[in-house]
């Protein structure tokens, strides 16, 4: 490992590819009392150490793939920290067959939408279905992968469990607020693209997502492959390494947090050089981002018009619902979308699953035509089949007040007038960065410099030429300060 991986290991050895966790697998075989339920629990869900009991908030989904004739797949929650690890201990007790558990804690549902903290990276290396992989023993694999990762300068996971016919590598971090999302999922795409060769899931890589837990068994795979369990890891099995984020994203992303922000303030100092002229308008967003800025304008409003709890008032619930539903229908592929709906309608409108079901069932119908490639017909041309709607309409709709749009902070949601306001705002915050002073101080300085210009011109007789060498600036300025000054006297 070279010294600019950004991890901090649990002791001064981390561990290398064919070292550590090798007696945790001899022979195919388990070791469960090394990295069991309780521990997987414990890394993915750590106590907050800025409580005096260490409790957090929030809930860990779990779920399991069954048969009874009704359903395939169960899905509940459990308060996060004690409850959640005797939970797993019992479900695997009663039996272990095909247990997942969330990778992430959530306020009271499992989604994105309800998302409560971000502990953890991972990327699911599906490499039974590689053919240069298919026939490797798991180890093997995982030696392979932290080879790929070391030649790309890219840090060693926490862990990697293998789950009978695959591999989940996981990068425990710092517990990150749902605002980190944003980057958090470049890492997520970043490192699945560096381990593409084996398989990695690009499908799964949401904040949602669910892994089968350490010490459950996975019912579809060979017989000696059937447990799930740590197979390498980076500090011991009771206390995995836990990385920086903000490191972490620095060592896998092309550009640091600091080297963007450099870059975007370089940018804007640049078109201001050439253009002559501030720039007119912010990122622009098209097609994805566009509609996800949407969602999370939609998102604001609704705690802006109850911070309680967030619930709409009725006549507002179905409008919203609708609007929310169809950007989803822009950003989530259609499983994770329908799951999304659910949890916005049971937080905003108190909607039941069959309800949600039924009422955005039309938005639904669109997204799946569009994922089969079936287009629909508007003004003679074929068109995307899901709804496309306009600003205006949205703002409408919802009956959006222009105070609304500035104490809700909406992006994309806002009016002509609250665009040139978000656009001086951007304006001002431009020049602030790059050191220019704001209206109030380049006044002071301007009375300041008219003064001492009235002075020189009375005393020693100074012209205006004169004074504009004396001072560093045009002959324009100094007859603008002076007149400010003599105002100001008289």
């Amino acid at each position: 490992m070279t010294a600019r991986l950004g991890h901090i290991p649990a002791d001064q050895s981390p561990t290398l590819p064919g070292e550590s966790c090798q007696h945790f697998w001899p022979d195919g075989t388990f070791r469960y009392d090394l990295f069991g339920p309780r521990q997987h629990l414990q890394a993915l869900h750590p106590e907050n150490t800025r409580t005096h009991n260490g409790i957090r908030k929030g809930v860990v989904s779990f779920a399991q793939r069954v048969s009874d004739g009704k359903k395939n797949w169960r899905e509940w929650t459990v308060p996060v920290g004690g409850d959640a690890i005797l939970q797993a201990e019992q479900v695997l007790r009663v039996g272990g067959d095909d247990v997942y558990i969330s990778q992430q804690a959530f306020n009271r549902w499992r989604g994105v939408a309800d998302l409560s903290a971000l502990g953890s990276n991972y990327v699911d290396l599906d490499y039974h279905q590689r053919v240069r992989w298919k026939e490797k023993r798991p180890s093997a694999v995982a030696a392979a992968v932290l080879h790929k990762l070391e030649e790309g300068g890219i840090p060693f996971p926490s862990y990697i469990l293998a789950t009978g016919r695959g591999l989940v590598c996981v990068w425990l971090t710092e517990l990150l607020p749902p605002m980190a999302l944003p980057r958090w999922s470049q890492v997520q795409k970043a490192l699945a693209g560096a381990l593409t060769e084996f398989g990695a899931d690009k499908r799964a890589l949401d904040a949602a997502r669910v892994f089968r837990l350490s010490g459950s068994t996975n019912s579809r795979a060979d017989w000696d492959r059937r447990q799930v369990g740590m197979i390498w890891c980076q500090g011991t099995p009771d206390t995995p390494t836990r990385h920086v984020f903000g490191t972490l994203a620095d060592e896998v992303l092309p550009y640091t947090q600091a080297q963007i922000i450099s870059l975007q303030a370089e940018r804007a100092a640049r078109h201001e050089e050439r253009e002559g002229r501030p720039r007119q308008s912010g990122q622009k967003l098209t097609g994805a981002t566009y509609w996800s800025t949407v969602h999370d304008d939609l998102q604001s409003l609704r705690r802006y018009r109850n911070p309680v709890t967030g619930t709409l008032p009725p006549g507002q619930r179905d409008i919203w619902l609708f609007v929310a539903a169809n950007a989803l229908s822009w950003t989530r592929a259609v499983d994770d979308m329908e799951r999304e709906i659910r949890i916005l309608a049971m937080q905003s409108a108190g909607w039941s699953e069959s309800e949600s079901k039924a009422r955005m069932s039309a938005v639904v119908k669109r997204a799946r035509q569009a994922v089969s490639g079936k287009m629909a017909t508007y003004n003679g041309k074929e068109v995307d089949a899901r709804y496309r709607m306009k600003v205006g309409t949205i703002i409408d709709w919802l009956q959006i007040e222009p105070a609304e749009m500035r104490a809700a902070d909406l992006r994309v949601l806002i009016d002509t007038d609250r665009r040139r306001e978000r656009e001086a705002e951007r304006q001002t915050e431009s020049r602030r960065r790059r050191g220019a002073k704001d209206q109030n101080e380049q006044q002071a300085a301007r009375l300041e410099l008219g003064r001492k210009c009235l002075h020189l011109s009375a005393k020693d007789g100074m012209t205006r030429d004169d004074l504009a060498v004396r001072f560093g600036v045009s002959t324009g300025q100094i007859s603008k300060a002076m007149k400010e000054a003599r105002a100001a006297a008289g």
